[in-house]
């Protein structure tokens, strides 16, 4: 059995995948659990940003 589509690198820093140990959470493939705590994290912080702009141009 193979794996299929699954993505060769982490999505958050570009670790490659190994076949035993990967985590897979929001459609992505991370090498571990703090790599998708750190990618959450990013995305909370670009919104953040994003949030304050979005309400001065109302």
């Amino acid at each position: 059995m193979g794996i299929g589509n699954r993505a060769g690198t982490c999505s958050s820093c570009g670790k490659r995948l190994t076949r035993k140990h990967w985590y897979y959470r929001n459609n992505k493939y991370f090498c571990k659990k703090r790599c998708w705590v750190t990618e959450v994290e990013k995305a909370q912080t670009e919104a953040a940003k994003s949030e304050p702009s979005k309400a001065a141009a109302s």
